[in-house]
């Protein structure tokens, strides 16, 4: 990655996020699941335990809230309630299934902040037919979008991303463009969890495990260099900023795109990605310095992205193209949106047995008290 791109400056202390597993179970089926334990519901003192162990060793900002279908918990609602009484911002991941209006009215009224709907083709569902087409897909994203953000929390979208299936993410990319209602992508790269060796270990301690006898993904895997090259050649967006790996602070584990987008009457009307420079540096070291923690979730304030797009130009990242978008925001009725769209690789098991993840994983929940890599943690069995 180039020195104009943003590296990510965490540490395992100061990791901003963190992700709190509330249970297993689900009402869909996945065709690679990354959850391999029996059902089961955590208890509302498990959970403030859970949180009470985050907060003390992490720098949190914010938590996401996973499982297994989240919505399935009875007691999701008053979950959300405590994470926000502690000062935290709230993500949650569902499949959007048995999400209305009335859990989504009670969702809000608790604090919920975002919501990634896990909508793709790859699953077995009530609310698509067996063979969904492109047009299924869509439809019902936008639906559940619109529903989220008539509620007033942000959406966003959670794929898999098949190295033998790219259009996908192509579409899911065009998609989160062009929607008014969608303001984040994350597409985690496929990874056959289920014939992952046993791993021990944490991520303060290190984790290890046998050697490695089965290739990452099917097919050829996408890099982060090609998928540069792809998305700057198909959608003209460039990178904003990374994360390496733990084995190599170069490889980038995660890579995020920062786009500007202005919507007209609910039609894309403009975009452009942004380029990080001093503005967006000084930005976190600031953060960090005032609030104590560095900064990870960021709800949409129009006024206050124009202003970053101002600043970010000034500062080298493009003053003619930002001013040229900022004029696009300035029509009646149009809306400017900040939309982060993210890519992770998963953790691997490499041939001399390492375990190859994000650094300091921003996704580690915890598991016997120690913090594990979330993709990872159903294989972590010594600790």
């Amino acid at each position: 990655m180039t020195n104009t791109l943003l590296q990510l400056p965490w540490t395992l202390a100061t990791v901003p996020h963190a992700a709190l597993d509330i249970l297993r179970g689900c009402n869909i089926r996945c065709r690679d699941c990354y959850n391999l334990r029996p059902d089961s519901i955590q208890t509302l003192a498990e959970i403030e335990a859970q949180l009470d162990t985050l907060t003390r060793i992490r720098r949190l900002q914010s938590v996401c809230i996973v499982g297994g279908e989240i919505t399935l918990h009875p007691d999701l609602v008053e979950i959300v309630r405590r994470v926000r009484r502690r000062g935290l911002f709230v993500e949650l991941f569902s499949n959007g299934v048995d999400l209305d209006d009335r859990m989504l009215a009670q969702l809000k009224l608790a604090g919920a902040n975002v919501i990634y709907l896990h909508i793709e083709s790859n699953q077995s569902r009530p609310d698509l037919p067996a063979e969904a087409t492109r047009k299924d897909l869509e439809r019902l994203r936008a639906e559940k979008a619109a529903l989220v953000t008539a509620h007033g929390i942000e959406a966003g979208l959670a794929l898999t991303g098949y190295p033998e299936k790219p259009e996908e993410v192509e579409e899911a990319v065009a998609f989160t463009l062009e929607s008014p209602d969608v303001c984040y992508l994350l597409v985690t790269w496929w990874r056959d969890i289920k014939r992952t060796p046993r791993i021990r270990g944490n991520l303060a301690e290190g984790l290890a495990s046998e050697p490695a006898s089965v290739l990452p993904a099917s097919g050829h895997e996408v890099r982060p260099r090609e998928l540069c090259r792809w998305f700057d050649q198909r959608f003209h967006l460039a990178p904003f900023a990374w994360l390496g790996s733990n084995q190599d602070p170069t490889d980038p584990r995660w890579l995020s795109f920062l786009v500007a987008a202005v919507h007209q009457q609910g039609k894309l009307s403009g975009y452009q990605s942004l380029r990080a420079t001093c503005v967006e540096r000084t930005f976190l070291e600031a953060s960090r310095r005032l609030a104590g923690r560095y900064p990870f979730y960021q709800a949409q304030h129009p006024t206050q992205f124009a202003l970053h797009l101002v600043l970010n130009g000034l500062a080298g990242g493009g003053l003619a193209r930002n001013l040229r978008l900022l004029g696009l925001a300035g029509r009646p009725g149009a809306q400017l949106n900040a939309k982060r769209i993210l890519f992770q690789w998963p953790a691997i098991v490499d041939p001399h047995g390492r375990v190859v993840h994000c650094h300091c994983c921003p996704d580690a929940v915890l598991k016997d008290g120690r913090l594990v890599p979330l993709c990872i943690s159903d294989r972590v069995t010594q600790l």
